[in-house]
């Protein structure tokens, strides 16, 4: 797994020093984790930039085209997104089609939009700063420290660790 982190993070880390679209390496990151959609943002002032977003190619292309415009930013008030609850919380968010259970009721909206089961939203640290998240929606159901999370989580600390969102 270690060898498949290092790979993904040096592939963002060229795309983002070479100011090249980071779409390539998130759906490569989507296909190891399984993924329906995955996204990468930015923490600003009082919102989430969106870096990238790509999405499984069956999804339906208004499903995609519509997530994407919605959030280029996100205001930190918008606290039913799993992507501002780690954000904010500086812990990582899961999102399930239960909005009661997870308290996201905009992830469950999407998630069933996607066709996905679970949202899994990860904040990248820069030291102890929160600097961006970087979230995987997916149709399984999966626990904190299976191997998909635990990928997604190694990678995350590995841009921050590298400070990627800065070369944006």
């Amino acid at each position: 797994m270690q060898q498949q982190v290092t790979e993904i993070v040096e592939q963002f880390e060229s795309v983002l020093h070479h100011q090249r679209s980071i779409c390539d390496v998130l759906d490569r990151l989507m296909e190891l984790l399984g993924g329906r959609a995955i996204g990468l943002w930015r923490c600003e002032a009082n919102h989430l930039k969106q870096l990238g977003f790509c999405a499984d190619a069956q999804m339906d292309e208004q499903v995609k085209r519509e997530f994407a415009a919605l959030t280029q930013e996100v205001s930190l008030q918008n606290t039913g997104l799993g992507i501002v609850k780690a954000a904010i919380d500086q812990k990582p968010a899961i999102g399930t089609l239960q909005a009661n259970e997870s308290g996201l009721q905009g992830s469950s909206k999407w998630l069933q939009k996607f066709g996905a089961k679970q949202s899994y939203a990860i904040p990248v640290f820069e030291g102890d700063q929160v600097v961006g998240v970087l979230a995987v929606s997916t149709n399984q159901v999966h626990q904190a420290g299976d191997p998909e999370w635990e990928l997604q989580t190694q990678v995350a600390r590995e841009m921050g660790a590298k400070q990627l969102l800065g070369m944006f």
